[in-house]
């Protein structure tokens, strides 16, 4: 078993930490704390970012869940150190031989990836979510719970895609976007935008 630095001591650091643990091949020794996140995991295991002075090849795991600041982090923390980023992927999950291009991956549980679909570095999915077959993902997608998209679509990086997001096949996605938690997608998405819903239900209180 071997052991493994969470970058991340918030609430979402404590999910990565089950999925950490029912691989079975890895043992959380440390959390580093993020400037600007509320500190969840246990104190005695936590260091601050500031006085993380890991050694080169030490193996981590990303658990931050926002994009910019993800972003810092592998540019700055990770690739300053030399870190070895690990993929991380839930034994529920059902993730092809070679589908993970990169490091840094983290596959919650309950997930399916098709027939040659492949993503890059340092994305998150959550759970219960599909990507279809022969489907490309870019670097650093935070991808919240139940989302599906079709065949062939392909993805940019550092996107962050709300929960139960659908996109239709043969779509392509650009990069540094923001999409609605319910979004249905059925339209190319140009880089640097919000995807928002233009109705939402809301609730009217009667007189």
């Amino acid at each position: 078993m071997k052991d493994l630095v969470v970058i991340g001591a918030g609430r979402f650091a404590l999910e990565v930490t089950r999925y950490v643990e029912d691989t079975a091949a890895h043992r959380v020794v440390r959390y580093v704390a993020v400037a600007g996140e509320a500190v969840a995991a246990p104190a005695e295991l936590c260091v601050t970012e500031h006085d993380f002075a890991p050694e080169p090849g030490t193996p981590v795991v990303l658990a931050v869940s926002d994009v910019a600041r993800r972003r810092e982090l592998i540019d700055g923390l990770i690739g300053r150190h030399r870190l070895l980023a690990e993929n991380i992927v839930h034994p529920s999950s059902r993730v092809d031989a070679g589908a993970l291009r990169g490091t840094g991956n983290v596959i919650g549980p309950d997930n399916y990836l098709g027939v040659n679909a492949t993503l890059g570095d340092f994305n998150v999915l959550n759970y219960r979510s599909t990507v279809g077959h022969h489907s490309r993902i870019g670097s650093n997608n935070f991808i919240a719970p139940n989302f599906h998209c079709g065949n062939s679509i392909e993805v940019g990086d550092d996107n962050l895609f709300g929960l139960s997001c659908t996109v239709a096949p043969g779509l392509v996605i650009g990069s540094d976007c923001r999409f609605q938690a319910g979004l249905s997608l059925f339209e190319n998405a140009s880089s640097g935008f919000s995807y928002i819903a233009p109705s939402r239900i809301k609730s009217v209180k009667p007189f």
